[in-house]
């Protein structure tokens, strides 16, 4: 479908500029019984064309910002589960990011299509972990 918007606008985009080439009240952006109806549909085309990348953009987002909101509950569940059973020296959890990292590939490494947890993810969720 969105293959279809684009050709309609490229239509009458080129429909629209072969007018105006050829139009001397359209070059001197006069009224022109004409041009006005082909540059109406390029304009209405053009709306159509940039409302349909808008949507699909702000959908990419979407889908980003969840994969992300994903990871980071992977990373938080893996480093809640390092510091509520893991070992611990003094009144401090020995986890580390690293610890993290492996501990979320153990337990979700099916899931994480996007790779494994990084270093910075790991480290942000052991601090959400500990309360920092």
């Amino acid at each position: 479908m969105t293959d279809q918007r684009f050709i309609d606008y490229m239509t009458t985009f080129q429909a629209a500029t072969e007018h105006t080439n050829t139009c001397p009240a359209c070059q001197d952006n006069l009224p022109c019984p004409t041009g006005d109806p082909i540059h109406a549909a390029f304009l209405t085309q053009q709306a159509v064309w940039e409302a349909e990348q808008r949507r699909q953009k702000r959908n990419a987002d979407r889908r980003a910002k969840r994969r992300a909101d994903h990871r980071a509950r992977i990373a938080r569940h893996a480093a809640r589960e390092l510091v509520t059973w893991g070992a611990w020296e003094g009144d401090r959890p020995t986890a580390t990011a690293q610890d993290v990292v492996r501990k979320a590939a153990a337990m979700y490494g099916a899931y994480l299509k996007d790779g494994p947890i990084t270093q910075v993810e790991a480290a942000a969720a052991l601090a959400a972990a500990l309360g920092n």
